[in-house]
């Protein structure tokens, strides 16, 4: 064997085990870069459905802001509609109490048999039963702008009015009396 034989089969001898080396090594970053793309492919499916999720979820909570904001309006429009008409029975039965006590009245000033007392007891009852027909006839609005007017036309008369409803409203529920 000459030596340049004897080379030759030495290297080919190294570099075999140097190209298995090789071999692995290439097979390795193949089934490392198989394994990352999968991983990515996972990731990115997974990044997906949490995408997917987080739009029901908003999409869900939109629908019930919804649901909430249409519920909470029919629940006040059904409250003022309640109060509105509560509001309308009280009226009437103050036009009523008030038409009740105008014939309480006239029937006990005419037990009296005074005269004088009969003619202001008759004053008062035609007053009672007028504000109970105003009470009948008109809204809160047309009331509502009566007062005004009236407040407006006449402050001072109004502001002793209004406190001497807030004395007797202070006396009646015992505002001054503090133990």
């Amino acid at each position: 064997m000459s030596a340049q034989e004897t080379s030759n089969g030495t290297g080919d001898q190294a570099q075999n085990p140097i190209n298995k080396a090789a071999e692995n090594i290439q097979q390795t970053a193949n089934k490392a870069k198989e394994s990352i793309q999968q991983t990515a492919s996972q990731v990115g499916s997974e990044a997906q459905r949490v995408a997917d999720n987080l739009q029901q979820t908003a999409d869900k909570a939109k629908e019930t802001v919804a649901q909430v904001s249409t519920d909470a309006t029919h629940s006040a429009a059904e409250a003022r509609r309640a109060m509105r008409e509560s509001a309308y029975t009280v009226k009437e039965t103050a036009s009523t109490s008030l038409l009740n006590a105008a014939e309480n009245i006239r029937r006990e000033a005419l037990k009296g048999g005074n005269e004088e007392v009969v003619r202001q007891a008759h004053q008062l009852a035609r007053s009672m039963e007028k504000a109970a027909l105003y009470l009948d006839s008109h809204t809160f609005e047309q009331i509502n702008t009566d007062a005004t007017e009236v407040i407006k036309a006449n402050p001072w008369q109004s502001l002793g009015v209004v406190f001497i409803i807030g004395l007797f409203l202070g006396m009646l529920f015992g505002g001054g009396n503090r133990d």
